[in-house]
């Protein structure tokens, strides 16, 4: 009871919390906020002892994270006893045991290493509260059964649960037609999954396989593409589809009612690493985790920059899409010797540009495909293509290596095959973390007016 308490506590701060009237305004509001969490931090982190500005701490990362795990963290958990927690919890799939009271979690290791992550009890409340806040299509005392899709559950989700509102796990290991009688039996208003397994789910809605109507579908773990997006809004009958990009390192961005992507600035400050005139890096400081402190932690992540002001009047950073990751930036080799990387916007595009924007009966090419650049420069695309859809596609990277000036590798075309549990990723570095100085046309923009 004192749990469901504070989250309707946390909910009612957030769904009607007066909005910050200009940027000016919020980002005033962070440097208090910062500041005050600072104090604290400095206080109870061996790391940060004595910190007082933000400026003065050093820019982290997971590989820190974990380095430092024992002295950075506030509630006195060891690295070594949080890992055997957490990897017990996930080999007996029973995720509801805390450690010390505190909840304890392994991130997914997409970018390379898996991560342990600390929520204390308060901190589980506040984000409950807050994507109640965000997500409920009506009010938190209406009746609604949420489905969500993930590698692990957590306790975490528990603090979420009331007789109202309910969460039912979906474990992405098992098998997907269990999924589907789960599904029906449940009906969920709100639906949370990877895009991989909400295409699947919308497949099985355009061929008459089910009925599901949720009043909202939220897209997390993966990026999402907007082909693949669209294909959803069309499935599910709905204007828009919902993203939370979310990680260890707190809930960093959620759609508006517009359908834009905002970083949540009132819960993290971000600073921005720019690597052209709109993608950036972002470096996070959440100024509302206490257990384990995130302060300064860059993760890799390629964000796009939305130019335009969205309509909803929000005063924080609205974003184009999550292109990807910076491990994922393709390196080829450029007639100058040089290397020349190419963001991962770019190659997708060589698979757009090849359907047409509609030939797939032509081609082959649907939302279902991969490209790999493998460990010695070659591409592979995994994807279920007729001979005039591979010409296509060949061609198309063949214009992309003259636009950005490299010498266009090997190109192998195999079957798409979806492995699962994987998160899907349209656009892998095999060999990524073995990259070298990059003096040449870095980040290019490359055909942008076709």
């Amino acid at each position: 009871m004192a749990d469901q308490l504070s989250v309707l506590k946390y909910y009612l701060y957030y769904k009607y919390r007066r909005p910050f009237s200009d940027r000016s305004s919020l980002e005033r509001w962070q440097e208090q906020k910062v500041k005050k969490h600072l104090k604290y931090i400095a206080d109870h982190s061996t790391v940060y002892r004595g910190v007082k500005q933000l400026s003065s701490c050093p820019v982290t990362d997971k590989a820190f994270m974990m380095e430092h795990f024992d002295e950075l963290n506030t509630v006195g958990i060891g690295r070594e006893e949080a890992l055997d927690f957490a990897v017990r919890a996930e080999r007996e799939r029973e995720f509801t045991p805390k450690l010390k009271g505190v909840t304890v979690g392994l991130s997914s290791g997409t970018s390379g290493s898996r991560g342990i992550f600390l929520v204390s009890d308060d901190e589980k409340n506040r984000w409950a509260g807050y994507v109640l806040a965000k997500f409920l299509p009506g009010s938190i005392l209406g009746k609604y059964a949420i489905a969500f899709f993930m590698r692990a559950d957590s306790n975490l989700y528990e603090a979420v649960k009331s007789k109202n509102i309910r969460f039912h796990f979906f474990d992405i290991y098992k098998d997907m037609e269990e999924h589907r009688k789960r599904l029906e039996e449940i009906r969920p208003q709100i639906l949370a999954g990877q895009p991989s397994l909400l295409l699947m789910i919308a497949e099985d809605i355009r061929q008459g396989k089910t009925k599901l109507q949720p009043q909202t579908v939220i897209s997390i773990a993966e990026v999402l593409e907007q082909e693949d997006e669209q294909r959803l809004k069309e499935a599910f009958g709905l204007p828009v589809i919902h993203q939370v990009y979310q990680c260890t390192e707190g809930c960093l961005a959620s759609t508006c009612p517009k359908g834009t992507l905002h970083l949540n600035e009132d819960i993290v400050h971000i600073e921005r690493e720019y690597l052209d005139e709109k993608r950036f890096v972002p470096i996070v400081t959440d100024f509302e985790r206490k257990a384990q402190p995130i302060i300064r932690y860059r993760l890799n992540d390629i964000l796009v920059e939305k130019k335009a002001a969205c309509a909803c009047g929000s005063p924080c950073l609205a974003l184009e899409k999550i292109e990807g990751r910076e491990d994922d930036v393709f390196t080829f080799q450029g007639h100058d010797g040089r290397d020349v990387s190419v963001f991962p916007d770019f190659i997708r595009r060589c698979i757009l540009f090849a359907d047409g924007g509609g030939e797939s009966e032509e081609t082959g090419i649907s939302g279902d495909y991969r490209i790999v650049q493998e460990r010695d420069g070659r591409l592979t695309v995994y994807a279920d293509l007729t001979e005039y859809g591979k010409q296509r596609i060949a061609e198309e990277f063949l214009l992309l290596s003259e636009d950005c000036g490299f010498i266009l590798p090997e190109i192998r075309f195999t079957a798409y095959v979806r492995e699962k549990g994987r998160k899907m990723k349209r656009v892998e570095r095999k060999n990524a973390g073995e990259r070298g100085t990059d003096e040449g046309t870095q980040g290019k923009d490359c055909r942008l007016g076709k």
